[in-house]
């Protein structure tokens, strides 16, 4: 929000300031859509059924600041239809996070020729940082309160699996 980014002192940075009037319009969330990376108000965003939000803590402002400039300097980016990782002038959702949250080391696989990172590597990666926190997770439209770990783990293990059953992949 608006005032989120003024007490973050970026309000008025040339990176964020472009973008004030859609923010004050409440497009507070940075996706990347088909159509291209974009701001979204967060009604848009969660009209989706299954969602987490993991937040590593780590109360460094500094950090976050270059998070965010990073994150609205992909605003306006086409959608990667290659899903490729090693070009940064298009971007899909996973890979928003991938070229924004810099100082984790993300996974990636080959998948068709080219380097890749999926929302599942993703979770799984955030899941495994020690200072992680779930702070919403909704599974077919309805909101977990309860075992949100266990039962993102087993969403996760699921995925994997059906993974291995489709492609005939190994387990790793």
């Amino acid at each position: 929000t608006e005032s989120e980014l003024e007490e973050l002192g970026v309000w008025d940075h040339p990176v964020v300031r472009r973008y004030q009037k859609e923010i004050r319009q409440g497009r507070h969330v940075v996706e990347a859509l088909r159509p291209g990376v974009q701001l979204n108000s967060l009604e848009g965003f969660l009209n989706v059924d299954d969602l987490a939000v993991l937040r590593v803590q780590d109360d460094d402002g500094e950090k976050l600041v270059e998070r965010l400039l990073r994150t609205f300097r992909q605003i306006g980016k086409p959608y990667d239809f290659n899903f490729s990782v090693e070009t940064t002038n298009r971007i899909v959702c996973s890979e928003l996070v991938y070229q924004t949250v810099t100082d984790i080391d993300w996974p990636t696989q080959q998948q068709f020729g080219r380097s890749t990172i999926s929302p599942d590597h993703v979770v799984r990666t955030l899941l495994s940082q020690k200072d992680m926190e779930i702070v919403v997770l909704y599974h077919d439209g309805v909101e977990v309160e309860k075992d949100r770990l266990a039962l993102l783990r087993e969403l996760l293990a699921a995925r994997r699996e059906q993974g291995y059953k489709l492609y005939g992949q190994d387990p790793e």
